[in-house]
């Protein structure tokens, strides 16, 4: 599902000169000093900014990966328009030490706050990209956060009716939030943002038990079902459906050079956040995997969404 600029608006609007990006780990440009993929390979939004001649970098930085998650703020530089940071979610923080809003990672609605601080306003030559969910979809998945949800779904047992309604509402929330993020992109210049849906969570190799892959499957179905409800109608949106993209990449397969899907890390170790090329499974796994790192993409599946990315974007009205 789409939606296209009318003929006559479209061109009207100037050619894309910039990319400015809000989300989580699966678009952070570095914010860490390392990137939630295969390692030192580019995270698709890097790809898409370097499409259009731009440098591709974070706009924050951290001194350690250890001020993560505790509430700590981030330090202005780069200075980059890639604004996503590893574990944001829409609306919340994502810490159980502090709810400061500006503790890193800080969520796609304060990334938003921080560009239009330093902007003022978003331009019609920009695409502005917002891939963001993924991390409210899986927050009690993380023992820190419910630890008896997080060993239940481990254990291969099945949530009951009570907690999966509390998790769908919980979900459904973050959707709209998502959905209110898009409406103040829009309501502050921006003429072209692409809106990603989640892909099919229960394919990602950090859920390994049959309940957390049904779990985790639903739960991303819900998110994405809630945020199509939610979005404006506006002719500034190309949807970007990220299954889609996946499903294509498996059918391909061998032909592409992708021999490993469902399931699979890239990684050796299980539960890494990112690997280098001497912690793969295989020497190419970088290259034959499309998942690394527990709930993220490998270097070739990233550069292959954006591919994707860019060719949804030039069969658009938003091109």
């Amino acid at each position: 599902m789409t939606y296209s600029i009318p003929p006559v608006l479209a061109a009207e609007l100037p050619p894309i000169k910039e990319v400015v990006s809000f989300g989580d780990s699966l678009t952070d440009a570095g914010t860490y000093w390392f990137r939630f993929t295969t390692n030192p390979g580019l995270t698709w939004a890097q790809h898409v900014a370097l499409h259009y001649g731009q440098d591709p970098l974070p706009n924050e930085h951290v001194e350690e990966y250890s001020q993560v998650y505790k509430g700590v703020a981030g330090k202005y530089g780069p200075g980059g328009l890639n604004y996503a940071q590893g574990g944001a979610r829409a609306n919340n923080a994502y810490s159980q030490l502090s709810q400061d809003p500006e503790g890193v990672p800080v969520s796609a609605k304060v990334q938003v706050e921080h560009f239009l601080a330093q902007h003022q306003s978003f331009l019609p030559d920009q695409l502005v990209t917002l891939y963001i969910g993924t991390n409210d979809v899986a927050y009690n998945y993380d023992p820190a956060n419910d630890p008896l949800l997080a060993k239940l779904l481990r254990d291969n047992e099945t949530p009951t009716p009570d907690v999966m309604a509390k998790e769908k509402a919980r979900i459904e929330q973050a959707a709209q939030d998502s959905a209110d993020i898009t409406r103040e992109i829009l309501a502050r210049g921006a003429k072209r943002v692409l809106v990603f849906q989640l892909l099919d969570m229960g394919n990602l190799p950090w859920f390994r038990s049959k309940a957390s892959q049904v779990f985790m499957s639903a739960m991303s179905r819900e998110f994405n079902e809630q945020l199509l409800k939610s979005l404006p109608k506006d002719p500034g949106i190309l949807l970007i459906d990220t299954q889609k993209f996946v499903d294509e990449l498996v059918a391909q397969g061998p032909a592409i050079g992708i021999t490993h899907g469902a399931h699979e890390d890239a990684c050796r170790e299980v539960d890494q956040d990112y690997c280098y090329p001497n912690a793969l499974k295989t020497h190419n796994a970088d290259q034959t995997y499309i998942y690394a790192a527990g709930e993220h993409m490998t270097t070739r599946a990233n550069a292959l969404l954006a591919e994707y990315v860019l060719k949804q974007v030039a069969m658009s009205s938003l091109k």
